[in-house]
């Protein structure tokens, strides 16, 4: 009977991915029959799509099926070429049109050619991003770049004025808790275009340079 047959489909959890595009990949046909609406089928369907993470699918009676989708979220953006999302896991797919750019730095200095065979300078950016937003997550917002050098020491440099930050090989947790507290001073957050560099470097003081 009607009751029995799908009727409607619903979908929800995307932000980015086109849910018509969802639709046609989990192959959910209109007055289907419920009871032939294979669950385990069309999560591996969806899954095949690399920018989904994660499915859940349920048979709501009469007549709904649900498909909540848990997209791949980036953690920053790596740029080599072409602009790519990497998301905590260390997984890099091509940056989609829908996706967020607000409050997520660059990565730059990384060769997406070289991490296919070494992802551990992936992994290092990772964690540097990570350990950012545990220090505060405001200070991903005065962030516009993470350059990640040849000898892996990472640089960052930051938003009006593109000042260069010097965090050194080690100790970046602590370093990026006192840039945090550093840029917090009033006089300083308002002069940022008016700095070229801060070094982190020094074990007694933090070092700022001046534009000439």
């Amino acid at each position: 009977t009607g009751l029995f047959k799908v009727g409607s489909i619903r979908i929800s959890g995307n932000s980015y991915l086109d849910t018509s595009m969802i639709l046609e990949s989990a192959r959910v046909e209109m007055n289907q029959a419920m009871f032939e609406v294979n669950t385990a089928d069309i999560t591996n369907k969806l899954l095949k799509n690399k920018y989904i993470r994660g499915v859940s699918i349920a048979k709501l009676p009469p007549s709904m099926v649900r498909i909540d989708i848990q997209e791949r979220e980036p953690l920053f953006y790596l740029v080599d070429n072409y602009l790519y999302m990497v998301d905590e896991t260390g997984i890099m797919l091509r940056k989609l049109p829908g996706m967020p750019m607000a409050k997520l730095p660059l990565v730059t200095g990384l060769s997406v050619n070289q991490l296919l065979e070494d992802r551990t300078p992936l992994f290092q950016a990772i964690e540097l991003t990570k350990k950012i937003h545990q220090v505060d997550e405001d200070l991903l917002s005065l962030i516009s770049e993470i350059h990640i050098r040849k000898d892996k020491w990472p640089i960052i440099y930051l938003i009006k004025g593109g000042a260069r930050v010097n965090l050194g090989e080690q100790n970046h947790f602590q370093r990026l808790y006192l840039l945090s507290e550093f840029l917090k001073r009033e006089p300083i957050i308002h002069r940022l275009e008016n700095i070229s560099g801060i070094d982190l470097t020094f074990t007694d003081r933090i070092i700022m340079k001046k534009k000439i």
